[in-house]
């Protein structure tokens, strides 16, 4: 609270009692008081407002200070009305019930919403639980019966799955810290695991894939690397051309810091669309296959790295490829975290 502001808002004390030190001085003079006893007397009197004013500046001033500062270091600012004092000034105490009837308010909504939130989860949670069973047994009974057309139902299942595991992860990814436990974790059995989930599509298309320099050592949660690696592996697919086709999974440690490269030789990425490729929604117009995107690969990837404490980027020339890139901080102190 600045001065200017407090002498404007009380401009009409200022005024009263300039208006009654005009009024007692004409007085006086009347009764012939010298006009030294009547500085006096005007000094004694002005002493009265000025001291009223100067402990509500400074009452003020310090309470609204502090809020200021209170705000500032409060990640949730609904909960002021929890940390301040109550003041001992009439509107103060006004200005304090408002606020804390606010507060009550928005933490009985805040809790509503986690309650619904909650819910919401469990229910998708235990959907693709459930939806898991029907399409294992389509996928088996496609297997077992192999054609043509029970070829494309099997490939059609798969991708089911992958998107039904990403309305899992979506629906987790909320609230991460809850579902994750970072341990420390050699890279080559997972990166070979989301590999050989995707076996079929190499194999069917004749891209090749190159693994070099794995064996090494992360602390990670094993779950969320591999759908990590998963989506990002399922984008190398969709924008790399079958038959010459390859993608190549690698590592290279730098200072306390191990980078996971996934490259392929595909179509690449616009430099104009580079910086956008992680936003939730966002659809690259230059895939190969006509598979729907949904946009939201990248944008969990990224979202649930910065959880893990991991770093992702992408490197991209059109027409040549593009490379993404992963990120591992190489110290155990994430297992503290």
């Amino acid at each position: 609270m600045k001065i200017s502001e407090f002498l404007s808002d009380k401009l009409y004390v200022l005024l009263t009692a300039l208006v009654i030190s005009l009024l007692l001085s004409l007085f006086l003079l009347s009764l012939h008081i010298s006009a030294a006893v009547l500085v006096l007397l005007m000094l004694f009197y002005w002493i009265l407002p000025l001291s009223f004013l100067i402990v509500e500046y400074t009452r003020r001033k310090g309470y609204y200070q502090s809020i200021l500062e209170t705000m500032k270091t409060l990640d949730q600012k609904y909960l002021i009305a929890d940390v301040i004092r109550q003041p001992h000034f009439a509107d103060g105490r006004i200005l304090y019930e408002v606020i804390r009837e606010a507060g009550r308010s928005m933490q009985e909504n805040v809790k509503r919403y986690r309650i619904a939130e909650n819910e919401y989860k469990d229910y998708i949670e235990m959907w693709v639980h459930e939806i898991k069973t029907p399409l294992a047994a389509a996928k088996l009974i496609a297997d077992n019966n192999p054609s043509e057309a029970s070829s494309s139902i099997s490939e059609e299942i798969d991708h089911v799955q992958r998107f039904v595991e990403q309305a899992l992860f979506y629906a987790r990814s909320a609230n991460v810290e809850n579902d994750y436990i970072i341990k420390e974790f050699s890279l080559a059995p997972i990166v070979h695991n989301v590999v050989r989930k995707h076996s079929s599509d190499f194999i069917y298309r004749r891209i090749r894939i190159e693994l070099d320099d794995l064996e090494k050592t992360v602390y990670t949660d094993q779950k969320w690397i591999e759908f990590i690696l998963d989506q990002i592996l399922t984008n190398a697919l969709n924008y790399t051309p079958s038959d010459t086709g390859v993608i190549r999974i690698y590592t290279s440690q730098q200072d306390n810091q191990l980078k996971l490269y996934i490259a392929d030789n595909g179509v690449g990425i616009d430099p104009k669309d580079i910086g956008r490729i992680f936003r939730k929604g966002f659809t690259g117009s230059n895939r190969l296959h006509n598979e729907k995107a949904t946009g939201i690969g990248l944008y969990l990837c990224r979202k649930l790295c910065e959880k893990l404490y991991l770093d992702i980027e992408a490197q991209s020339v059109l027409h040549q490829g593009t490379t993404m890139i992963i990120t591992f901080p190489l110290s155990n102190l994430l297992l503290l975290k």
